[in-house]
């Protein structure tokens, strides 16, 4: 289907716009470059998935190693705008379509980075507030900017309580613009439920790292990839999640 391949370029794209925003390099200039030697990539070495297998995820002339992250958000990108593309009605498609690209960015630069763009979440938030007036999202607006009020707010005092009790920073300024952005577009219900789901993977994920290499040291986990991806599951799986956690 057609779909794929656009799906599949889309998700290569967010790749590099996730490690220019990230490293504030320009969106158009320059062309697509290996991160580790900077020189240009051919368009042959550039195909989505493809080039990275036929390069055994190796760069054409430092043969350094290209990170692993950047097929799998070509395939998640592709796999889960599909899931958009035939379950969503059509009236929110692009509006969710923008959300899922902006949440995989976040994805993207949290796993590398352990950094959350500004870009991708606090100043889209004014977007989440515009679908929802024009009803191209099934939330009012008055919806969404509670929701964005409310998760920012939520995340920055447990942050601010935890700090204060152990003096150690627990979250990253990141999160709270991510959830407040996530209200934005899902309501005061789905920014609940993607922090939901959020937390319980990020706990059972963590627990099972912690057992299963018993790390010398505390290894920090990002929780942006987490929530990103319960807001993601609540868009795709909303009316099923709300029959199971609301009524």
């Amino acid at each position: 289907m057609i779909v794929i391949p656009l799906f599949l370029c889309w998700g290569s794209f967010l790749n590099v716009l996730g490690y220019r925003l990230i490293n504030q390099i320009s969106i158009i200039f320059p062309r697509s470059f290996c991160p580790q030697c900077t020189v240009a990539i051919n368009w042959y070495d550039n195909i989505p998935v493809i080039s990275w297998v036929i390069l055994l995820g190796k760069c054409r002339h430092c043969r350094k190693r290209i990170s692993i992250l950047y097929p799998i958000i070509e395939l998640l990108t592709t796999i889960i705008m599909s899931l958009l593309y035939f379950w969503v009605p059509p009236t929110y498609f692009i509006p969710y379509f923008i959300f899922f690209s902006a949440l995989l960015v976040t994805i993207r630069t949290d796993l590398e980075f352990m950094l959350i763009s500004d870009f991708t979440t606090i100043f889209l938030i004014p977007l989440g507030f515009l679908f929802s007036t024009t009803h191209l999202l099934p939330i009012t607006l008055s919806e969404s900017i509670l929701a964005a009020v409310i998760g920012y707010f939520f995340l920055f005092s447990i942050r601010f309580f935890f700090q204060l009790i152990t003096g150690k920073e627990g979250m990253g300024k990141g999160d709270l613009g991510l959830l407040a952005f996530v209200g934005s577009f899902t309501g005061l219900i789905g920014c609940w439920i993607s922090l939901l789901i959020g937390s319980l993977a990020g706990s059972i994920i963590g627990l099972g790292y912690q057992l299963i290499y018993q790390p010398q040291e505390q290894v920090k986990i990002p929780f942006g990839p987490f929530l990103a991806g319960g807001a993601i599951i609540f868009v795709l799986f909303q009316e099923s999640l709300v029959r199971l956690f609301i009524t």
